[in-house]
């Protein structure tokens, strides 16, 4: 084998290793890849722990809760929401308000592996009622949170999870 073909056969070795690496180390989803029932602990800076439940189904996001009381999860109910998707990102709003009090939550969602999504979630609750630090303002607070989802088939094999510690 002359030097040229000796050189031509190492590179394309080289090039498909590479691929081959780089191929099995990325995980890129599909809007299907995000189907099911997501559930983890978040931490914000200060260790304060929120629970999050996201199911996803035909590429719609809903927020759920887990009832301590009767041990079901629950979907919440809030005024507006709305999901994205595109490539290995999923963006979940919701807002709600009551009385005195509005508030917005947005997760941001990355597909880290098949049955991991990394998730940071902002919430911004705003009063009318006036600030203490900023007087004419409107009271106004907000909070940042991440940490990683993982996936569940269905409420049911996640309410079985939840109460196995029982």
């Amino acid at each position: 084998m002359n030097k040229k073909a000796s050189f031509f056969k190492s590179m394309l070795v080289l090039i498909c290793t590479l691929l081959f690496l780089t191929a099995n180390g990325q995980h890129v989803a599909t809007p299907n890849s995000y189907e099911g029932i997501w559930a983890g602990v978040l931490k914000n800076s200060k260790d304060s722990k929120l629970a999050v439940i996201v199911r996803v189904s035909n590429g719609t996001a809903t927020r759920y809760n887990y009832n301590v009381d009767n041990k079901k999860i629950e979907k919440y109910d809030f005024l507006k929401e709305m999901t994205m998707i595109a490539g290995n990102n999923l963006s979940y709003t919701w807002m709600n308000k009551g009385g005195v009090w509005s508030e917005t939550q947005t997760h941001m969602m990355s597909y880290a592996a098949p049955d991991m999504l990394k998730c940071r979630l902002i919430r911004q609750v705003t009063n009318t009622e006036e600030s203490k630090d900023d007087p004419g303002m409107n009271d106004e607070w907000s909070t940042y949170f991440q940490g990683f989802l993982d996936r569940f088939e269905s409420i049911q094999e996640l309410e079985k999870f939840m109460n196995s510690d029982d």
